[in-house]
């Protein structure tokens, strides 16, 4: 697995995006995070790759990656590029 950097603000349009791009969400979660934050997650798989995205909010300081298999590497590479710059 591979930890890619994500800009929390592009969460939301991320998941958006695996959705239109055939990604399956395979398993979600979310909840408290330490006492003073919330997070969550979500995996999503095609074919034989895997993403999950891990986000996380600790007093209003929000922390985002994602966490994607070799076969997935590039395709989000790619993703997360062209939401960056759409983003701007």
């Amino acid at each position: 697995m591979k930890l890619l950097t994500l800009d929390p603000l592009l969460s939301e349009p991320l998941k958006q995006k695996m959705l239109l791009n055939q990604w399956i969400v395979s398993h979600q979660d979310a909840g408290q995070t330490h006492l003073v934050g919330w997070g969550y997650e979500i995996t999503w798989e095609k074919f034989q790759s895997s993403v999950t995205l891990r986000y996380f909010d600790k007093q209003g300081v929000a922390n985002a990656f994602l966490e994607v298999s070799q076969e997935a590497e590039q395709e989000m590479q790619r993703l997360v590029r062209d939401l960056s710059g759409t983003h701007d």
